[in-house]
């Protein structure tokens, strides 16, 4: 049996992932570490960096960084002697071209020991990718990060030894460090060399770092190295170079953030020691991928992760972004959000990473209407490049604002999949954005398409807690549409569409596979401003013409169903108008999103029962006779025959009767309704008792809109057998 091989560890809290230039130095530490320990592994335990397999203890790790910083022998990022980088001069030329071919020829007689490196700054190609860690090459405004790397190297070498050594003694172990220098241009990735404005007696403060943070973070950026044959998908109009875990910034949720975003960096972590060649690997395979396309967007990548998983032991995700703050020349990082992986992240992954997708698919879509802000001096942003180059028109270049909020969302959720408020969100923001879509004819010209969300999601939604009494309402409403007419139709303006040979159709008979905003608005789409009883009541109205204009026999309708009915104390607290109706809108606009094709048990056991006997006042009365002649589920009266008492061979409810009904409600002559049922009952031979009283609503619009909460079969059956004639029972009892 082998022995047992047990590594040295130490622990290096000062390096702490949540500084991207920190992050950068882990790297540069593994890579310098494995040079003289070529076991040298890291690996990140509850948020401390740990080296493995390395020197044995500290001591011999600060010898060995003092001894290369008296050397000099750290990975050259400049001339010999010089400040600039070697491509500095093929770069200009490049530049005055506005070609990416003299960069390209320098990199074919490049030697190898320099292609890495500068890999990580550019991409030539018929133009030149940039790596927006590196700004434009190798700058930020007047930041030189060739100059800040040479001015360390020089520091560290000209020091004293014990100087250099306390330093980074101090440093790696999170330590007051008292060795800072000025001017390392390493503003882009640590916060504290940042210059900072309004401290003590003057306006203005330059940044100190120590130099060890610089030369090592200079040595870690060569894992970034990018390359064009990285970027996936052939349906961008040109080629990009693509760099590991870098992304374009997410989209402004503001008309001033628009020039602000740079890039985003996304950070992977892992638990489990990997050594220089497995990190070097990880890089290497840096990309992730959604629907067979690249993931450059922070939805995509977001979604990627979540859907696809991550192998290679990848814990968990930092999300930085670049932007601009002080200066519209510089940017610097900022942490935006965590991403746990694997079994870190609760909450129903299969769901959320499905929800994630179909949001994602929705808006980077290319109908789909995006920003076009120009930038400060006249240069264009990555977003109206983006619009150049798939042909939008001109007048494309204006700031919209549909994408942030979505995307800004869409991340929160992929960051915490168990936090209900962040679903909530998500869904909120689709609806606004949708609901713009419908209301501009420039916006539902590109044919926007959209698949409706997993019902398994809905749940979390609630998070531990019962249903409020206005989503309860909600999720009985919508739950009740049938799959060929849901509720999303007549929510939004769209249509229902099947992928026939390729191309997408519009179909009535079938259930949806996504739904499309199509050039001009259906007829269907009713929802506006407005009460929305009155509103509820012409979708009602819609409804039934709908139905009527598929039924040639007049007979012929979708199966009613009723998978989560409401009960009659939520539905009296509608007609009494006790409910939060703003809030009870919104809950119908969110849930109009989801695909009701089937419900699971999950979304059931969330909808507690009534026990009680419904007790019958005057207007749930009313519902109890009016609602089985517009809801086509069977009507089972014991000792009334045929069996289903409205049933298709009765033939006494149909989809005209159904319509003058509602008519008659909504105009509010209740008696005439009153009158027009019980004919239609007595066609099926149940004869209702008589009545000399007028019948009436305070609300009749509410009435209507009421006909669209199901009710269980229990409750109809008990509401309903109140309206029959007295009947003398078995014993010699007579009931009403």
């Amino acid at each position: 049996m082998a022995a047992e091989v047990r590594l040295p560890t130490l622990a290096l809290p000062g390096l702490s992932p949540d500084s991207l230039g920190n992050y950068l130095a882990s790297l540069g530490l593994l890579r310098v570490l494995s040079r003289n320990w070529t076991r040298t592994r890291i690996a990140w335990l509850n948020g401390v960096l740990r080296v493995v397999g390395g020197p044995p203890t500290l001591d011999e790790l600060l010898n060995e960084l003092v001894r290369i910083a008296d050397s000099r022998d750290w990975t050259r990022y400049n001339k010999k002697d010089e400040k600039k980088k070697e491509w500095s001069d093929a770069q200009k030329e490049g530049r005055e071209a506005k070609s990416g071919t003299p960069l390209a020829l320098w990199q074919a007689k490049a030697p190898e020991s320099q292609l890495q490196l500068f890999a990580a700054h550019a991409v030539p190609h018929a133009r030149v990718s940039f790596n927006p860690l590196l700004g434009s090459g190798g700058n930020a405004g007047r930041r030189d990060f060739a100059a800040g790397w040479k001015k360390a190297v020089e520091a560290l070498a000209n020091a004293t030894r014990e100087k250099k050594k306390d330093a980074l003694r101090s440093w790696l172990l999170g330590q007051p460090v008292t060795w800072m220098v000025e001017g390392l241009a390493a503003g882009s990735w640590f916060s504290g060399a940042t210059k900072l404005y309004n401290s003590g007696q003057s306006p203005a403060r330059e940044g100190q770092i120590t130099p060890w943070a610089m030369v090592l973070a200079c040595e870690g950026l060569a894992f970034f190295a990018g390359g064009a044959s990285r970027r996936l998908g052939a349906r961008s109009a040109r080629a990009v170079g693509a760099f590991p875990f870098i992304t374009r910034p997410i989209a402004a949720s503001a008309e001033n953030e628009a020039e602000r975003l740079l890039g985003e960096v996304w950070t992977p972590l892992w638990s489990r020691p990997m050594s220089l060649a497995e990190v070097g690997m990880l890089f290497s395979r840096g990309r992730a991928e959604l629907r067979g396309r690249g993931a450059l967007t922070p939805a995509s990548f977001a979604t990627a992760i979540r859907k696809r998983g991550v192998d290679a032991g990848v814990s968990e995700f930092l999300r930085f972004t670049l932007r601009r703050t002080t200066s519209s020349n510089t940017f610097e990082p900022r942490l935006e959000a965590r991403f746990l992986l694997g079994a870190d992240a609760r909450g129903d992954g299969k769901a959320v990473a499905t929800a994630l997708d179909c949001t994602t698919a929705l808006i980077e879509q290319r109908g789909f209407p995006k920003d076009g802000k120009q930038g400060r001096g006249g240069a264009p942003t990555l977003e109206v490049l983006e619009i150049e180059q798939r042909g939008f028109p001109r007048d494309g270049k204006r700031f919209v604002g549909l994408r942030g909020p979505i995307e800004y969302a869409l991340l929160g959720v992929a960051s915490e999949p168990n936090r209900s408020e962040a679903g909530i969100a998500l869904l909120d923001a689709v609806v606004r954005a949708l609901d713009r879509i419908d209301r501009n004819r420039s916006f539902r010209e590109a044919k926007v398409r959209w698949e409706p969300l997993p019902l398994e999601w809905l749940p979390s939604l609630f998070a531990n807690e019962q249903p409020g009494v206005e989503a309860r309402l909600a999720l009985s409403l919508v739950s009740a549409f049938p799959p060929t007419l849901p509720f999303a139709a007549f929510r939004f303006g769209v249509q229902w569409t099947r992928e026939q040979n390729g191309k997408y159709e519009y179909d009535w008979t079938t259930e949806p596979e996504q739904f499309e905003h199509s050039k001009v608005a259906p007829a269907h789409w009713v929802w506006g401003p407005g009460e929305l009883a009155r509103v509820l009541g012409s979708v009602l109205s819609r409804r039934l013409l709908e139905e009527a204009a598929r039924d040639g026999t007049n007979t012929k309708r979708p199966q009613g169903r009723a998978p989560l009915p409401a009960t009659t104390s939520q539905i009296r607290q509608w007609l009494t108008g006790e409910i939060d109706e703003l809030l009870f809108a919104t809950w119908l606009s969110r849930l109009a999103l989801f695909n009701w094709r089937s419900i699971p048990e999950e979304v059931r056991t969330r909808i507690p029962k009534e026990g009680n006997k419904p007790r019958a006042d005057g207007e749930l009365a009313l519902l109890g006779l009016f609602q089985p002649l517009i809801d086509w589920r069977s009507l089972i009266v014991r000792d009334l025959a045929p069996n289903d008492l409205l049933s298709k061979e009765t033939g006494a409810r149909t989809t005209e009767a159904a319509r003058a009904l509602v008519m008659l409600i909504r105009a509010g002559n209740i008696d005439a309704a009153v009158r027009l049922a019980g004919s239609r009952y007595a066609v099926a031979g149940a004869h209702l008792a008589s009545f000399n009283v007028p019948f009436a609503t305070h609300d009749p619009d509410r009435l209507a809109a009421a006909l669209l909460f199901p009710l269980s079969t229990y409750d109809r059956t008990t509401l309903f057998t109140r309206w029959l004639r007295p009947r003398r029972q078995p014993k010699g009892e007579a009931h009403v």
